[in-house]
């Protein structure tokens, strides 16, 4: 498992038609520079372009090797030369797979084995561990790696050491160094060092005294690169967001751990000899739901980027073969770090068991929903939707507008804590203020003595707003706490802990009766901005698209009221903003739509992701940058919106940001609209 050392007199020439080429890795978290060694496959000499297509091959005799200007640099390892097993030559493609599924590059085979046509070439040698060359400027021996015994698998290699170790060697031969190895930026911290984070550490556990290399109980080694290795490959390759768009639903299988994607066998995954479930997963920027509902214990379910969830401690896997049980693992699955910090990659939704389980949301709108039993859910900064399900549950909110959303019998006995501007959402009932109590410190909302408590702090800083939506079976009541807008000035950047996107999606959802009306405010900008607005279906499709504005900065005074219409039942609203449309696109036609990536002209989901705005007449509106109300759908996932009442208003008033967030001045004044709803009451503290 060792990186062979480059020659001492390199020749400057291709391998496989690439090079290699310098990477500066400053900017790169910690943990990820300790994998790096600053050195990539590049498509010129010393460029900084990095590869995107690695042509591989599996050589079939040692003169694939030699037969080389001025030889080959390093003849002791072609002793004992042999052509791979069909397991092995598996096991390596099963590994680019996994690469390819996480960064930009793309794998071939190639027509030989000769220097001049692959750049990684994979072949058994005769030693009892393994080897590879990192990409350097001999193209002789660059990206050469060697198997030995103790890389040999079989058919069900999957969570086998074997594996575990040709994952590793062809780590090395992409650019990749040992973790545990302080040599240029570092090791990995300690409480990191270990297979649970990445496969290039020699420590199978936490503590393992390394070197020589520890290995975990055999099917109980990683089932995938692991968040340090595909965060490293990343800063090198790019990212790979090619399921935008997408929805998919992770389950596992509770007797075997094979993994499912929408019910069917993921790709690139399978079982191991002892069902152990143990992986790090990359979505793609897929709209990606854990649904862990099948699992019975009692769960503790972390999706923020960098975590783990437990939901099932027999398929822990066990990494210390020397003391069995000793060293288990935290999680049966492990999630991504972000890329740049993009959310789009986040996991979205989480669904437990019937267990007492514990869920932890992240920075993107989350739907956590508990199944039976006595849950803790804490949210992040999202905008996020919980249900607890039965059982006397605990919710502590965090930053964004979260909303508690069941029946009046499940939410029995629900306590909010940190309410802060959250929400709680009663399905199945139309209720009034006389249902519910508020003090200082708490509301209260009681139906026939079932009771759910919000906890928060509520004198003077918002307004309360009753939103009662449908009849019947489709009856709701939304009543949420709306934070006083905060003052609005150009240039003048509004506190972080404001820039929480839309307050109160109840408020802004239809049932076909209550009539919605926009009050154009103000638009102050270099941008002469469009706006609009879109539906978003129950299901989280968009459609009815129209344009609002199509300047904002030329606005008559008597079209600054607009009918939004009646919502369908379960329908809510959604806003846009065309960064200089006016400029880009003019007057546009009244043909619009938001469509998925693919080209399908399937319609896009308000967390798909990507949303590319569509024209009948003009096709792909790419000219400008679109920013939703909905976070999912902008650039790095970033809220582009804020919103929020003033005293005594009987309205919901929301800011766009004209300029990508992290990039802008965000002063969320560029355009401010009010949105009121017939029937809908207002509550002042």
């Amino acid at each position: 498992m060792s990186v062979a050392p480059p020659p001492t007199d390199p020749m400057e020439i291709a391998k496989g038609g690439l090079w290699s080429g310098p990477f500066n890795s400053i900017d790169v978290d910690p943990n990820t520079r300790a994998l790096l060694l600053d050195l990539r496959w590049t498509t010129t000499d010393g460029g900084s372009v990095p590869a995107t297509r690695i042509p591989y091959a599996f050589p079939t005799q040692a003169s694939d090797f030699t037969d080389v200007p001025g030889g080959y640099p390093a003849p002791a390892l072609l002793n004992g030369f042999a052509e791979l097993s069909n397991d092995q030559k598996t096991a390596v493609r099963f590994t680019f797979d996994l690469v390819s599924s996480y960064t930009k590059l793309t794998f071939v085979e190639a027509p030989s084995g000769y220097a001049v046509d692959a750049a990684i070439r994979v072949a058994h040698y005769g030693q009892g561990g393994s080897e590879a060359y990192t990409p350097h400027h001999d193209g002789r021996v660059s990206g050469d790696t060697f198997l030995g015994g103790n890389a040999t698998v079989t058919a069900q290699q999957i969570g086998s050491d074997g594996l575990l170790t040709i994952m590793h060697e062809l780590g090395h031969a992409l650019g990749l160094k040992h973790g545990h190895e302080s040599e240029l930026h570092g090791a990995l911290a300690p409480n990191f060092n270990d297979n649970e984070f990445s496969i290039m550490t020699y420590a199978s556990y936490m503590g393992a005294p390394v070197p020589p290399p520890t290995a975990s109980v055999n099917g109980s080694s990683p089932q995938s690169l692991m968040m340090f290795d595909i965060s490293a490959l990343q800063a090198l390759y790019g990212a790979n967001y090619d399921k935008l768009g997408a929805a998919e639903r992770y389950s596992w299988n509770t007797t075997t751990g094979q993994q499912l994607i929408n019910g069917e066998p993921a790709a690139h995954t399978g079982t191991t000899i002892t069902d152990k479930i143990f992986s790090t997963i990359w979505t793609g920027g897929a709209a990606a739901t854990y649904d862990l509902s099948a699992f019975t214990q009692d769960q503790v379910d972390d999706i923020r980027p960098g975590h783990w969830l437990k939901f099932d401690t027999d398929k822990l896997a066990d990494l210390n073969v020397y003391d069995p049980g000793t060293a288990i693992a935290q999680g049966n699955i492990y999630n991504a770090l972000l890329y740049h910090g993009d959310l789009k990659s986040a996991i979205a939704n989480l669904t437990t068991g019937i267990g007492n389980d514990t869920l932890v949301g992240n920075d993107r709108d989350n739907v956590l929903s508990g199944g039976d039993g006595i849950d803790t859910i804490a949210t992040a900064g999202g905008n996020d939707t919980v249900r607890g399900g039965a059982g006397a549950d605990i919710m502590h909110f965090g930053g964004g507008h979260s909303t508690l959303r069941d029946n009046m019998a499940d939410l029995n006995g629900d306590v909010v804590r940190e309410f802060g501007f959250g929400a709680v959402d009663v399905l199945g009932v139309r209720l009034g203020w006389d249902s519910i109590s508020i003090t200082a410190s708490q509301m209260k909302i009681n139906v026939g003595g079932e009771t759910v408590e919000a906890d928060g702090s509520f004198a003077g800083t918002g307004a309360f707003i009753l939103s009662t939506r449908g009849s019947g079976a489709d009856a709701h009541t939304g009543v949420a706490f709306v934070n006083y807008l905060p003052s609005l000035a150009e240039g003048v950047s509004v506190n972080t802990a404001s820039i929480s996107g839309v307050a109160d999606q109840s408020f802004l959802t239809g049932d076909g009766s209550a009539r919605f009306t926009l009050d154009f405010k103000s638009a102050v900008s270099s941008f002469a901005n469009s706006l609009g607005f879109y539906k978003v279906k129950a299901d989280g499709s968009i459609g009815d698209v129209h344009i609002l504005f199509d300047n904002t900065l030329d606005v008559a005074a008597n079209a600054r009221t607009v009918d939004l219409g009646a919502p369908a039942n379960g329908e809510r609203i959604g806003f846009f903003l065309i960064q200089d449309g006016f400029h880009n696109f003019g007057h546009l036609a009244d043909n619009l739509s938001f469509v998925a990536p693919g080209g399908a002209d399937r319609a896009a989901t308000v967390d798909g992701g990507l949303a590319i705005l569509k024209s009948a007449s003009l096709g792909a509106l790419t000219g400008a940058t679109v920013f939703h109300s909905s976070a999912a759908l902008n650039p790095n996932g970033a809220e582009q919106v804020l919103s929020g009442v003033h005293a005594g208003g009987q309205e919901l008033l929301i800011g766009f940001e004209d300029l990508q967030n992290a990039r802008g001045d965000r002063d969320f004044q560029d355009v401010v609209i009010g949105i009121h709803v017939t029937g809908d009451g207002f509550l002042f503290t």
